[in-house]
């Protein structure tokens, strides 16, 4: 019998492929972080897995921590859905049949931290994700499984994982059946491509004036829900762009892109961007809560007024 050990901190990643484990009876354990633990224990229990199941790893004794964890449950091997921290090659070479991470973004394109919100930022036609031999080195083990999976115009961070997470259960029988044949493996060579870092607060910023309507459609999906929207201003106050949409309003006169060109109770907020595009607004976040665009009106926002960087 396969005993097969999950290490996580996303539960819409995760929790499909944990529960397909579980159900077959190959899940030997579920390792999350300290942090994450009291969000995805009760997911977890709602899929059946009891408590006992479940252990947490702290910064500051995770590798000793993980390395008694291991040797406890005896797992074959472990598949890695998101971990913030370098596991070291003598913790991965505890288990029979190594580390698999399965990796939410295409190698060489998309190593690096939140790949997900990379591809949805760049309008990535081609997106989708890898599993991979876990190495000491960060996201460089060879592939052994490729899968594409490409973004559905105007689909958000959050939409765009939970097919991600239902997808990737969908291929584990196939996974497995490969695991026990052998895997081919295919080495990625990094050649030039970036290392992404998990994105900073200026790039998950509007910049109205250098960024097409496109583009910040795209940036405000890929900061929904995980980054809580993409952030500009209004009256010298800071809120978060959740969803907008394309508005379409004839001929108007060329305006400064970030303008409120439209404003009233049945269409809420229309701004004007570069090019004489212009984008809708439909949800926001502000300190007072979530609101609709025809709330902001309600709220004295009028056509003249800016939003900025």
């Amino acid at each position: 019998m396969k005993k097969i050990a999950v290490i996580c901190n996303s539960d819409n990643l995760a929790i499909p492929a944990i529960n397909y484990l579980f159900t077959n009876g190959y899940l030997a354990g579920v390792g999350v972080l300290g942090k994450y633990r009291n969000f995805l224990l009760p997911k977890l229990n709602g899929i059946g897995i009891a408590e006992s199941l479940v252990d947490s790893f702290d910064k500051e004794n995770w590798i000793q921590a993980k390395t008694d964890w291991l040797k406890r449950i005896e797992a074959d091997t472990v598949w890695v859905f998101g971990f913030p921290w370098k596991i070291p090659a003598t913790l991965l070479a505890i288990p029979e049949k190594g580390f698999f991470n399965f990796h939410f973004g295409l190698f060489p394109m998309y190593r690096g931290a939140d790949p997900i919100f990379w591809q949805i930022k760049n309008k990535e036609e081609k997106a989708g994700f890898v599993i991979h031999k876990m190495t000491g080195e960060v996201d460089a083990g060879p592939v052994v499984w490729e899968e594409y999976l490409p973004i559905v115009p105007g689909e958000n961070y959050g939409l765009y994982s939970q097919r991600a997470g239902m997808v990737a259960a969908s291929v584990l029988d196939s996974f497995l059946q490969q695991t026990e044949s052998g895997l081919p493996e295919r080495n990625e060579g990094k050649g030039d491509s970036p290392y992404f870092k998990r994105p900073d607060v200026t790039q998950r910023t509007i910049s109205w004036q250098t960024q097409s309507a496109e583009e910040i459609e795209w940036l405000v999906n890929a900061c929904n829900p995980k980054y809580g929207g993409a952030s500009t201003r209004l009256r010298g106050t800071e809120i978060a762009l959740l969803e907008v949409a394309p508005a379409d309003v004839g001929d108007s006169p060329a305006v400064e892109p970030g303008t409120v060109i439209y404003s009233d109770a049945l269409y809420g907020i229309i701004v004007a961007c570069r090019d004489q595009q212009y984008l809708r607004i439909n949800v926001l976040s502000m300190n007072e809560g979530y609101i609709s665009g025809s709330k902001l009106f309600s709220l004295g926002v009028k056509a003249g007024e800016k939003f900025h960087d």
